[in-house]
């Protein structure tokens, strides 16, 4: 299931969809287009209520500034494979940090499998240590080998030079959803992150947000930035907005 997994984050294989994040400062409605330059996304609204005349037209020069500026894009496409190379190294420690058991009967091709720490697995790094705390289930695909979903609950406190450099409370949970969109690719329609803590290094690690991913569509191979632009114009144009707050409340 995590070679598919790797595997597929591997392909040259990009998307738009809808994105709606909602954590406790915010509450965003984005589409979104993936290309090889990283993403670009156009923010369609906010708290619940779609962009005014005004503020369409401000997303309009973000937009045009945005894919004029060399340095912006090669700063978000950096960003954006260490984000990729962050979440492959976590898919990469499971089978090493876990220890596995098969929870339930399967119920077709679907099969829960729990999981919590190896006490053997050393981790390193802030991440692998926080990741390493994680008990929790995973909902697998037995005939694709497929990871459906993934729920975790930190089941202890996480402290970082005895508690001088850091800490990450007990009781946080995270999960990630994923969805087939085509006959080879799966990709991510939901992450949900509640966790508390702080490291001075880092600052924090107080998460508190849902991310939710709708409408997947394929992206024409080669795409470039301007491409990914108009895409998003588009969406204004066909006068999606007037239905992004009922959908946002489903």
């Amino acid at each position: 299931v995590i070679c598919n997994e790797l595997q597929d984050r591997e392909r040259d294989s990009h998307w738009e969809y809808r994105s709606e994040s909602v954590s406790s400062a915010e509450n965003l409605i984005r589409e979104q287009v993936e290309t090889d330059r990283g993403p670009l996304f156009r923010l369609l609204a906010e708290d619940g209520t779609p962009l005014d005349g005004a503020q369409r037209e401000r997303e309009d020069e973000r937009l045009e500034q945005y894919i004029r500026s060399p340095g912006e894009i090669a700063r978000v496409e950096r960003a954006h494979a260490e984000d990729e190379a962050r979440l492959a190294g976590i898919m990469e420690l499971l089978p090493e940090a876990f220890l596995f058991d098969y929870e339930g009967a399967p119920a077709g091709d679907v099969m829960q499998i729990a999981f919590r720490p190896d006490p053997g697995f050393r981790p390193s790094g802030y991440e692998a240590r926080i990741v390493h705390a994680l008990a929790g289930t995973l909902t697998v695909d037995a005939r694709l080998k497929r990871m459906i979903d993934m729920h975790g609950v930190l089941w202890e406190r996480v402290e970082f030079g005895y508690g001088l450099l850091g800490h990450v409370e007990k009781g946080g949970t995270f999960e990630i959803h994923r969805r087939q969109v085509s006959a080879e690719h799966w990709k991510t329609d939901l992450v949900e992150v509640h966790v508390l803590g702080k490291i001075l290094m880092l600052k924090t690690v107080s998460k508190d947000q849902r991310e939710a991913r709708t409408e997947f569509r394929p992206v024409p191979k080669g795409a470039t930035l301007a491409e990914a632009r108009d895409m998003l114009n588009q969406v204004v144009d066909r006068g999606t907005q007037a239905r992004l707050v009922p959908a946002a409340r489903k």
